[in-house]
């Protein structure tokens, strides 16, 4: 929670996506958590679902997280600006760019049908699994917290990335270096392509992915 927030401050992309990443730790944290209290109450199905929300969304995170940063350093190779408040307007001038830091944006705010969100509704099903076959009524009260708690977390990310779109990419420039800014050379450009190709692929992919996310946490498949 107080790393999105903290991110919401942020002017430096940079600085941004690493508070976000404070707080996609800590939701992979969460899957760990639910998969500890599945095991201490020997409930099998809530202890693979916490697992297998923690180990895809590490992969998702690593993945999403990836193309952000790349998109943030292509930007700043083109304009040699970090600054959101001068920035605008790249949109027409980096479309590929663009493109792809759209795509990360939507996958790191777990929007359907990318990955991002593949993993999280995971870890909600973990949340609805201990609401339901919790062994106190503490554990179960203290999923439906949870869920809320995760859902408002994914409110504020989605506040902060349409105004990181919007401020980088829409408008018009405020800055002289990104009205004379250009896309990126080839390299940049396929590196980001291939990882949001990635996000679309591992959420569009989900039953492929957890076939052997369940041969690792050892039960039957989860698709």
């Amino acid at each position: 929670f107080w790393g999105v927030l903290f991110a919401l401050l942020q002017h430096d992309l940079k600085r941004l996506l690493a508070y976000h990443s404070v707080e996609n730790i800590g939701i992979i944290l969460m899957g760990i958590g639910v998969a500890l209290i599945g095991q201490q109450q020997h409930l099998r199905l809530l202890e693979q679902l916490g697992l297998a929300a923690a180990l895809f969304h590490t992969l998702n995170h690593a993945v999403f997280k990836s193309l952000l940063f790349f998109g943030t350093g292509a930007i700043d190779a083109q304009t040699h600006q970090r600054d959101v408040e001068h920035l605008g307007g790249l949109i027409h001038r980096m479309p590929w760019t663009a493109a792809a830091f759209i795509t990360g944006s939507v996958a790191i705010c777990a929007l359907p049908p990318l990955n991002g969100f593949a993993s999280e509704w995971l870890l909600y099903q973990g949340f609805f699994q201990l609401a339901t076959d919790g062994a106190t009524m503490g554990a179960r009260l203290g999923a439906l917290a949870l869920m809320g708690w995760l859902a408002l977390i994914g409110a504020l990310a989605l506040a902060c990335f349409v105004k990181a779109v919007g401020v980088v990419f829409l408008g018009n420039p405020r800055g002289k270096a990104a009205a004379q800014a250009t896309e990126a050379g080839r390299g940049m450009v396929a590196a980001q392509v291939l990882l949001a190709i990635c996000c679309v692929g591992l959420g569009v992919a989900v039953p492929t992915v957890l076939i052997p996310l369940s041969s690792i946490i050892g039960g039957p498949s989860l698709a």
